[in-house]
């Protein structure tokens, strides 16, 4: 009886345990989205933000953007298009 009962269980914990490793669905977003995403994070101003200051300040954006900007030699006021994203944010804090 008993070697029944440690069959069983070893029967169940594989099955279950091998359906824990598989991946039946894919999880929608490649590498290379993701990464294009940090870097456009980091264009908008969003990526780095301090853990104090989260969500980021306008300020913090802003002063984000000038570092993206001189880091990548680019213009800061070509660089985004979530500006009202932003202004939304400070608002949603401030109430």
């Amino acid at each position: 009886m008993k070697l029944l009962t440690a069959f069983a269980v070893t029967v169940l914990s594989l099955s279950f345990g091998a359906n824990a490793f598989a991946q039946s669905s894919p999880s929608g977003l490649t590498r290379a989205e993701v990464h294009a995403q940090l870097i456009q994070a980091e264009a908008d101003g969003l990526v780095p933000a301090p853990k104090e200051d989260y969500p980021p300040s306008a300020q913090a954006i802003a002063r984000n953007r000038e570092i993206y900007a001189i880091r990548h030699g680019t213009d800061s006021t070509k660089l985004t298009k979530t500006t009202g994203s932003a202004d939304l944010r400070s608002d949603s804090v401030s109430n």
